[in-house]
């Protein structure tokens, strides 16, 4: 925890997948609701900014690596969000039926959830000339979550041409990572704003990758914290 130009903010690595997000947001929620010396609800708390910096593979042909995408929305196949009440009102029903429907998502697997970023941290972050926005897949895993297979083959096969193929409403599948969904639920759930910002390191249409995707990271660092300055 510090500050950057006059902006206190704390940086934290949360380990990769959605298990560790819930563990991360419920803490930092736990941190601005909770006294800890109590174990009382504070009668007023702190809304906080979280904002995911990580990478990303794309799913687009024309989403080259190296480029920033921010998650507008993103789609958890994760199911961590389905074991809290209300999850429903922080979630987007039809483009969640559109996507099932077109994925030919198979009902044994956790059902997708669609959540929104918050809109006014997305626009600062979004600059035309350095960013897209875009819809960003969180998997639960990275092989067969992912479509990739080794030695076992798939449930779903065929699914990461699917969800490439797959439009509604104007927006397109991006990206996959491991975390935006599970960050944007729980936060909207906990009145929280959120956003994520993703180097793509990888285009898996095309089989690009990207040469020296650290001076990138830095890059993109020091972009989001120019932005959220």
């Amino acid at each position: 925890t510090g500050s950057y130009r006059g902006h206190r903010l704390s940086v934290i690595s949360t380990g990769i997948g959605p298990d560790n997000i819930d563990i991360v947001i419920n803490e930092f929620d736990a941190l601005a609701h909770i006294d800890l010396k109590t174990k009382e609800i504070k009668a007023i708390g702190r809304t906080l900014n979280i904002v995911r910096i990580g990478t990303s593979g794309s799913v687009q042909a024309d989403i080259p690596v190296d480029s920033f995408v921010i998650s507008e929305k993103s789609i958890g196949c994760d199911g961590v969000l389905r074991f809290y009440a209300n999850n429903e009102s922080v979630c987007d029903h039809p483009f969640e039926e559109a996507f099932i429907r077109h994925c030919r998502w198979t009902p044994s697997a956790a059902r997708p959830y669609v959540v929104n970023a918050d809109p006014g941290l997305a626009d600062r972050l979004y600059d035309e000339e350095h960013t897209i926005k875009g819809v960003t897949l969180t998997a639960v895993g990275f092989y067969g979550p992912q479509g990739r297979v080794l030695r076992l083959p798939l449930a779903m096969p065929g699914i990461n041409d699917r969800i490439t193929a797959f439009r509604y409403e104007g927006y397109k599948v991006t990206n996959y990572e491991m975390e935006s969904a599970a960050i944007t639920g729980l936060c909207n759930l906990l009145g929280h704003r959120a956003a994520t910002i993703c180097l793509i390191i990888a285009n898996r249409i095309n089989g690009d990758a990207s040469a020296d995707y650290h001076s990138y990271m830095n890059k993109l660092i020091r972009y989001t914290l120019e932005k959220l300055s």
